[in-house]
């Protein structure tokens, strides 16, 4: 005969087996899918205030020769790609770290910090320093040398003047700068503001050169692009240079254009037109901007490109070639920091 009082306990044992049989495997299994969908960025949590986001995930883009570079990017429809916020990685073995913001530089806010003078520079993989780790470029190097002065790095590998110029009108504005600084550099921006397609990804292109035409959406990587009408590549850049003085006219920030390319180039006849081309129209058409030929300034210092370069990527500075841009703009925004930053 059985001991009935100790039915209950093992029917009990019995139902808290059923429910973790049950219960456990459902748990993990909804661990599981949350995991994979934070791992396909589907799910975004925030911990400080803790929260839950559905959103459609990001796509990334690459660049023919990433392996080297180290880098990739965030599509975006309206400027092609951009810097993937909070991201980590290395270029040419040497540490990339992209802020919050989106921007290949430490934290800055929005508003200026008080009593400082705030510079903002645009540009390509020379300014967002391909190669080359952070705290090497010149921007790094600028904001080092000039007291009370904050210096933002906004490059973005590949950018023409055209994402620049669109980066810079609707998210640069808000950084409130005194002094805008735009990289041109000669020997590819100018096909850049013509072209549909640049290093393999798509990208925004202006349809006339009164900038009113913006061919939208960028096309997604697996698109092909439609055809267009192809623009005159001085008469588009100069619109484009224009478009950003003009803009820092209407915030009350003083503007340079940075110019280079021809330094190492064997100069042919179509290089020269451009460049004399370029420089007259800026002093006929931007009264306010600023001209700094980098070119012409490494020459005055007997700086060789072979030791700009050397041991860099694809003919892009080293860190001592971009100490010595460094040393460039420091001494040209001191030597005009009352027409600059006053």
């Amino acid at each position: 005969m059985s001991d009935a009082s100790t039915n209950p306990p093992r029917a009990s044992r019995k139902r808290l087996f059923i429910i973790a049989a049950t219960v456990i495997p459902a748990l993990i299994g909804s661990l599981l899918v949350v995991g994979l969908l934070i791992h396909q960025e589907r799910l975004v949590v925030t911990w400080k205030p803790f929260s839950l986001r559905l959103q459609t995930p990001p796509k990334y883009v690459e660049e023919p020769g990433a392996e080297l570079s180290g880098h990739r990017y965030l599509f975006d429809e309206e400027l092609g790609w951009r810097n993937i916020p909070n991201w980590k990685a290395q270029t040419g073995g040497r540490e990339l770290l992209i802020n919050s913001k989106g921007l290949r530089d430490r934290e800055y806010p929005y508003e200026k910090t008080p009593g400082t003078k705030r510079i903002l520079v645009l540009g390509d993989s020379y300014t967002w320093g391909y190669g080359v780790g952070n705290n090497e470029r010149f921007t790094d190097f600028l904001e080092q040398q000039l007291e009370e002065c904050e210096v933002l790095n906004s490059g973005v590998s590949g950018y023409g003047t055209d994402q620049e110029y669109l980066w810079f009108r609707s998210e640069g504005v808000k950084y409130q700068p005194d002094l805008v600084i735009l990289a041109f550099f000669v020997l590819n921006d100018p096909m850049n503001n013509v072209s549909a397609v640049q290093y393999g990804l798509s990208k925004p292109l202006f349809l006339d050169t009164n900038l009113s035409g913006l061919k939208p959406p960028v096309f997604r990587p697996d698109a092909k692009s439609k055809p267009y009408e192809k623009q005159d590549e001085l008469v588009m850049s100069v619109a484009l240079i224009k478009a950003i003085a003009d803009k820092c006219d209407q915030i009350g920030s003083r503007f340079v254009l940075m110019k280079f390319g021809f330094h190492g180039e064997k100069e042919s006849q179509r290089s020269l037109a451009f460049d004399r081309d370029l420089t007259a129209a800026v002093a006929q058409q931007m009264p306010n901007a600023h001209l700094l030929d980098l070119d012409a300034e490494c020459t005055k210092r007997e700086l060789t490109f072979f030791k700009m370069v050397v041991g860099n990527i694809d003919g892009h500075w080293n860190a001592w070639g971009h100490k010595k841009v460094g040393e460039i703009l420091r001494d040209y925004v001191i030597a005009n920091r009352k027409e600059l930053l006053e």
